[in-house]
Order: C-alpha cells, then sequence, then structure tokens
C-alpha cells in the first residue's frame, strides 16, 4: 500500500446503528471469517456478534449520512505479543442486493476523510486486491498517531463480505513496531492474513 500523510484517522471509526427488522441468527455465515485469527501470528481476544436488531451501520460522506446494510457482522480485538490490541476489526455482512450500494458509501467515506486532510498533511486513499479481494486503505505514516494509524477496507464481492480494519496505535512501551517500515511489514502481513482468509472462508 502507498504511504499517506498524517490526519485523524480515529475519526472515521464513528458509526451509528440505524433501526431495522431484526435478522435470522440460526445460521452463521461469517463464522469461517470470525475465526480467522484463531491462532497464528495475530490472535482474537474478544469476538461480540451483532445484535439480530442492528441491521444497518451510518457513514459520513461528503453527500451527508449514508446507510450501510448490517444482515450480520462481528466486532473483533485482534492481538499480537503485546498486551495492547493490534487492530479493532469489524466483519459484516451486506443485506442480500446491498452490497454494491454499501461499497459505495464506504468509498465515499473514505474519499471525504481524505478530502478533510490539508495539503500538508494529505491522505491519499490507497487501492489493491490480494485473492480476488479488493482493499482501500488510509494510511498515516507516523506511528506516533493517537488512536487509528490504519483505516483498512477489504471487500469480496462473491460473498457480500466486508471488513474493517482499524489498526491501532500502541504505547512506545508495548508497541511491536519500533519504526515505521517496521509498522509497514506488520501492517502488510495482517492484511495480506486477513484477505487470504476471507477468500477461503467462501468455500
Amino acid at each position: 500500500m502507498k504511504k499517506a500523510g498524517s490526519y485523524g484517522l480515529a475519526l472515521a471509526v464513528l458509526v451509528a446503528t440505524a433501526p431495522g427488522h431484526a435478522q435470522d441468527r440460526t445460521t452463521d455465515p461469517l463464522h469461517g471469517v470470525a475465526h480467522c485469527f484463531d491462532s497464528g501470528e495475530f490472535l482474537t481476544k474478544s469476538r461480540d456478534r451483532l445484535p439480530a436488531a442492528s441491521t444497518s451501520r451510518i457513514v459520513n460522506t461528503s453527500a451527508g449520512p449514508a446507510h450501510v446494510s448490517t444482515a450480520d457482522g462481528y466486532r473483533l480485538m485482534v492481538y499480537r505479543a503485546s498486551p495492547e490490541p493490534l487492530v479493532n476489526l469489524k466483519i459484516e455482512r451486506s443485506a442480500p442486493g446491498k452490497f454494491e450500494a454499501d461499497r459505495d458509501a464506504i468509498m465515499r467515506q473514505l474519499a471525504a476523510t481524505s478530502a478533510r486532510a490539508t495539503p500538508a498533511n494529505s491522505v491519499p486513499l490507497a487501492t489493491s486486491a490480494q485473492h480476488g479481494i479488493d482493499i482501500a486503505a488510509l494510511d498515516n505514516p507516523a506511528i506516533g498517531t493517537s488512536g487509528v494509524i490504519s483505516m483498512v477496507q477489504l471487500f469480496d464481492a462473491a460473498t457480500g463480505t466486508i471488513a474493517t480494519a482499524y489498526i491501532l496505535n500502541q504505547a512506545p512501551a508495548v508497541r511491536e513496531y519500533a519504526n515505521q517500515e517496521a509498522y509497514d511489514a506488520l501492517r502488510n502481513r495482517f492484511v495480506a492474513a486477513l484477505a487470504s482468509c476471507m477468500a477461503q472462508a467462501r468455500q
């Protein structure tokens, strides 16, 4: 991914739920992705399923608030070796027929976040793909940025699944990346692991 200038990405994590019809919880279509980090370098230490009554959330775009459907979802806190979490991860399944509109709303949210940055602190939007998963990211170049250093979105059109990874700053005493190069490598390993798992979970 490309590097970007410093900006308060922590603002991007603020979302709200909207009322809707409760969803069926007799099946668990996100089980595979929700358990991507049961073992390995990255480990989930808390996993909460989205309440059945929460069927959408709101994102802020340049045209105003937009709804993103959430037919199902999980919230996970992912750790590595530090006692502080490395990633606040959301895994969501779009409602039937809503994936493209949901992806468009999130991309407009990222564009609006990027546009709010000043020329001296630009935050270009970087896009890529791995394992058939589309990836969009906003990255701060400074590991000392408070709150969220990177916001990474992963879109799997084949299953209608959207992952949102907020990669977090850690306190210097327990930080797992000594410099920017180490952070970039760690972020890239996590994103690659998540994209690979999302692709495998289609089976």
